[in-house]
């Protein structure tokens, strides 16, 4: 698998963030005094934009839309210090920067949190480019591509997008670009394979078939 250029998500697949996303989703149940919901529930149905996932749940996006994403905001913020990389990250990229492989990232999140985030946990100097959404309702990011695809100065088949969800998978397919996915963030290895991508269990293995 020869590619010139890596964009990753952020969350889930370089941050260990699902434990912090479920503790703010239940934070907004449980102050509607609704029952919470369990990390193998998540996995399972998680998906985006997340207002439909958030309806599914019972939530009332309708009306309080506004409201319901203040408070996961709030909550989520509050424990933002303590998500960390995943294990294997900087090992990852100090082999794709070895190897003359330039690295990306495309994120759900608002993108000055992103950026904020990225340099918390010092791995700004990896990236061309650090790209997030304009706002905080995590509605999805496949309106970003042709941007992203700009940015990278890359044609599609040079691009690899790596992330952890069926939307990233979704996100490369309107970029025209292949996709890997990861199976240890915000959906299961076996949600991700119904969308026909790889799925790796970690960024080491990815590394080893890039690599060759």
């Amino acid at each position: 698998m020869t590619k010139k250029m890596i964009i990753f998500d952020w969350n889930g697949t370089l941050i260990d963030d699902v434990w912090l996303n479920l503790n703010a989703i239940n934070g907004v149940l449980e102050r509607r005094k609704m029952k919470p919901i369990t990390t193998e529930y998540y996995r399972e149905n998680f998906s985006f934009p997340v207002s439909a996932f958030y309806k599914e749940l019972g939530l009332d996006v309708k009306n309080e839309w506004d409201s319901i994403t203040k408070e996961f905001g709030d909550l989520y913020i509050a424990g933002i210090e303590k998500v960390k990389l995943f294990p294997d990250v900087v090992t990852t990229l100090d082999k794709l920067t070895e190897s003359g492989i330039e690295a990306g990232i495309l994120s759900a999140m608002e993108h000055k949190m992103l950026n904020k985030h990225v340099e918390m946990l010092r791995i700004s100097k990896y990236f061309r480019f650090i790209e997030g959404i304009e706002n905080f309702y995590a509605e999805g990011k496949t309106h970003l591509c042709r941007k992203i695809l700009e940015k990278s100065g890359y044609s599609e088949r040079e691009i690899l997008f790596v992330g952890d969800t069926c939307h990233d998978y979704e996100t490369a397919k309107a970029a025209g670009c292949d996709a890997a996915l990861v199976s240890r963030g915000h959906n299961t290895a076996e949600i991700l394979r119904n969308t026909g991508a790889p799925v790796f269990s970690s960024l080491t293995e990815l590394v080893k078939i890039l690599r060759g």
